[in-house]
C-alpha cells in the first residue's frame, strides 16, 4: 500500500519547555527542543549525547547500533567522535540514507563518515559498519540493506539512536515533502528526489522510528522557513520521526533568523 507521509510532531515530555524570544520569534518551543548558540555548539552537545547513549547502551546489552546522517554539522559530530574514547569494538555503524552515486564519489555519506571518523580512527570492526552498497545499484542495494535492518530488528529488537538533520524543505534521510512511499517496509526507493541525485535509498519512516532514541539537528539560517513550518504543526517529514523512548531537537540560534 502507498502512503503520502502523515502530519504528527511528538516530542518527548521530559523537560520544561526552553524560551526563545527574539524580533522573529516570541514563543516557548516544544519541550526537548534546545536551542544553542553556533552550530559548533550544537555539535559538541550532541557528540556528548551520543557518547553518553553508547556507553549506556553498551553497558546494558553489550553493543550500540547507531543510525548516520548526512550534513555538515553531522560530520562535524563525527570528527569530534574520532577523537573522542569509548568502547568503540561494541559500535555497530548504519546509514540513514545514501546517494545513487559510484563508491567513492565525493557526495556520498559512507565517504564523509570515512572522512571525518571511520577512516582516522579505525576501531570499529568493519563488519559492523554498514554502508549502503549504492554502486550495485538501487533495487540491489535497498534488498542488501533490509536483511541487514532485519538482521538488527532479530538480534536487538530496535537501534539505540538514530541521528537526523533537516534540509531546508524540511525533509529528512530522503523523505522528502509530499512525496508518496511504501508503508512497512526497511526501506524506501526514491526515484525523483528534488536534489540531485535523483536515485537514493532511505530508511523509512517506520525503519527511523524503530530507535530509543531519535536526536535531529537543525542549523543554518537557510532552515528558518521550514523551522516556522514546523512549529506551525505543518506535514514536513522530519516532524514524523520520533523515538520509542526519547526525542530530541538541537537546533543553532540563527535558524529564527531570515536570510
Amino acid at each position: 500500500m502507498i502512503i503520502q507521509i502523515k502530519v504528527g510532531v511528538v516530542i518527548s515530555t521530559q523537560s520544561a519547555p526552553l524560551i526563545r524570544k527574539d524580533s522573529q520569534m516570541n514563543t516557548s518551543l516544544p519541550n526537548n527542543w534546545i536551542a544553542l548558540q553556533t552550530a559548533e555548539d550544537v555539535a559538541q552537545k550532541v557528540t556528548e549525547q551520543i557518547l553518553l547513549i553508547a556507553e549506556q547502551s553498551i553497558s546494558q546489552k553489550g553493543s550500540f547500533h547507531f543510525i548516520t546522517a548526512g550534513g555538515s554539522t553531522p560530520n562535524r559530530c563525527y570528527e569530534l567522535l574520532s577523537k573522542a574514547d569509548s568502547d568503540w569494538a561494541r559500535w555497530h555503524i548504519y546509514m540513514g540514507d545514501e546517494r545513487c552515486y559510484p563508491e567513492t564519489h565525493a557526495e556520498r555519506n559512507s565517504v564523509a563518515l570515512t572522512q571525518y571518523w571511520l577512516g582516522k580512527q579505525g576501531q570499529i570492526p568493519n563488519d559492523q559498519i554498514h554502508f549502503m552498497p549504492m554502486e550495485l545499484g538501487l533495487e540491489t542495494a535497498s534488498k542488501a540493506y533490509n536483511d541487514i535492518v532485519h538482521a538488527v530488528i532479530d538480534s536487538v529488537g530496535c537501534f539505540d539512536l538514530c541521528l537526523l538533520g533537516m534540509g531546508e524543505d524540511g525533509h529528512t534521510a530522503s523523505l522528502f515533502p509530499g512525496h508518496f512511499y511504501i508503508e512497512d517496509q526497511y526501506t524506501v526507493l526514491e526515484h525523483q528526489s528534488p536534489k540531485p541525485p535523483s536515485e537514493r535509498l532511505s530508511l523509512s519512516f517506520e525503519t527511523l522510528c524503530n530507535s530509543k532514541t531519535v536526536i535531529k539537528i537543525v542549523t543554518g539560517a537557510s532552515k528558518h522557513q521550514a523551522i516556522q513550518q514546523w512549529l506551525k504543526g505543518e506535514n514536513l517529514p522530519i516532524s514524523n520521526i520520533y523515538g520509542l523512548e526519547n526525542t530530541f531537537t538541537y537546533l543553532s540560534e540563527d535558524v529564527f533568523k531570515t536570510l
